[in-house]
């Protein structure tokens, strides 16, 4: 006789099944890196995930680019490594591989996952946009077939295909870094390197690069880009890392790094008529102010972050008899952090 399975016992519950913790796609571990005597980088570390848009910020000079060629396997380091996920990087004739392999010891099949972008054009200004995309997709060794459907689709995606036949010399700078960004995608490519890529152009080409990236990272493409512009940084980027003083001064989301490194709030005041004078003195010896500034014709008052505090400043801009024309609360941007953390450390 067949034994019956009390109903509700262990043995018939569901199995609880705990989803397990995202791995990062790349790791940087300790990475340093001099060129004769010159110390560029030194102990940077960090984490991205796929699907990340990882921003790293930092002034002229301060590593972002050596940084960029380090990760893509075009120069080595002095220490330290970069791993990258096995299941993504690899197809599954190399599953005796680790969890992770070291980009700098696999560099040319990891390089054909990553595509670059430098601040200086890679493509042929004799070509036509069409042909750029053609040789390139040659050069990666992808077949005449795919290369021409990759193409294609590129063309259609970065806006270009109307002008498919036009010289790149004779693009525009928007076209030409629109086209310069499709090169680096044409044999799809899981990680994309964007070094500066909206430096030197208006506001309104500047946008449309923005939205290009946005489509790009919404069909799964994990994006590093490098920027001095701040504004592009913050409204593009998941993740952000501070490079500075040849280090990684920290990273993660723009309300991670907030917290990080700011532990104040902003009041931002505007009167009319500008004149500031009368308040910064009723305020000038209020413990809760840290400090003030004018910018932007508005007067920014920088205090803890408390509530109580909040409410003691706004009862003294309330009790002026000055005309109140606007008044915010906000945290600081990532410009200020920066500013800020970067003159301490100067």
């Amino acid at each position: 006789m067949s034994e019956k399975k009390e109903v509700g016992s262990s043995e018939n519950k569901p199995v609880s099944i705990v989803p397990t913790a995202p791995q990062p796609l790349i790791m940087v571990k300790s990475l340093a890196k001099n060129y004769s005597k010159k110390l560029v980088l030194k102990d940077v570390t960090f984490e991205v995930f796929q699907g990340d848009i990882f921003g790293v910020i930092g002034m002229s000079g301060s590593g972002k680019t050596t940084l960029f060629e380090m990760m893509s396997g075009v120069i080595s380091s002095q220490a330290g490594d970069i791993l990258v996920r096995k299941d993504v990087f690899f197809s599954s004739k190399h599953k005796e591989t680790p969890d992770y392999v070291s980009v700098f010891r696999n560099p040319t099949h990891v390089k054909r996952n990553f595509g670059f972008a430098s601040q200086i054009p890679s493509f042929y200004e004799h070509l036509t946009a069409e042909e750029n995309l053609l040789m390139y997709g040659a050069l990666y060794g992808l077949s005449k077939k795919k290369a021409k459907e990759n193409t294609a689709r590129l063309l259609r995606l970065v806006d270009l295909t109307v002008d498919k036949d036009t010289i790149a010399a004779e693009l525009s700078g928007g076209m030409q870094r629109r086209l310069d960004i499709a090169c680096s995608l044409i044999h799809e490519p899981k990680v994309l390197f964007l070094d500066e890529p909206t430096s030197d152009l208006d506001p309104l080409m500047r946008r449309q690069i923005w939205a290009l990236i946005s489509e790009i990272s919404g069909k799964g493409t994990t994006i590093f880009i490098a920027s001095h512009i701040l504004e592009e940084v913050e409204h593009l980027c998941t993740k952000i890392a501070i490079l500075h003083d040849k280090h990684v001064l920290g990273y993660g989301t723009l309300k991670e790094l907030k917290e990080l490194f700011n532990k104040g709030k902003q009041i931002r005041v505007e009167f009319d008529g500008d004149d500031y004078e009368g308040l910064t003195k009723r305020l000038k010896n209020e413990r809760y102010v840290d400090r003030m500034m004018e910018k932007d014709c508005k007067l920014i008052i920088f205090c803890a972050r408390d509530d109580a505090a909040i409410r003691k400043i706004i009862k003294v801009i309330e009790s002026g008899k000055e005309k109140l024309l606007s008044l915010d609360i906000a945290d600081a941007t990532l410009t200020e952090i920066f500013e800020t953390l970067t003159k301490k450390l100067v």
